[in-house]
């Protein structure tokens, strides 16, 4: 049986990123690591719209911590994923360890994309 849901705004839509990394670098942006002790679960639609510039990447990682120093890659995801051009996926990750955050990693050069990631924290059952 599944706990309350608490909804969650991870990235705002239509959040947008842009860079100017070399070529071959990747830009590293991260959401503020929140406090998920209560929770068993994030349920994130992630949406992304077109990449625009040279060459460019764009990937997503949800990732916990017990102290916001080291990061993992969260339970039922992937390190890296991408919902593809104007996709909205929903990921479930499984939560275990305190604190919580999104990345976003934007490859290439000249790059921008715009993207939002909203849905639900289901809190855990006593």
């Amino acid at each position: 049986m599944a706990g309350e849901l608490t909804p969650l705004v991870q990235l705002p839509r239509y959040t947008t990123y842009a860079g100017l990394p070399s070529t071959g670098s990747i830009l590293y942006f991260s959401t503020i690591a929140m406090d998920v002790t209560e929770y068993q679960k994030a349920i994130l639609n992630i949406w992304r719209g077109k990449l625009i510039g040279t060459a460019p990447t764009v990937a997503f990682t949800l990732q916990e911590s017990t102290d916001q120093v080291n990061w993992s890659t969260c339970g039922g995801t992937t390190a890296a994923f991408d919902p593809g051009e104007n996709n909205e996926t929903q990921y479930n990750a499984t939560l275990t360890k305190r604190w919580f955050r999104l990345i976003v990693l934007l490859g290439g050069a000249d790059n921008i994309v715009s993207c939002w990631a909203v849905g639900f924290l289901e809190q855990r059952e006593s």
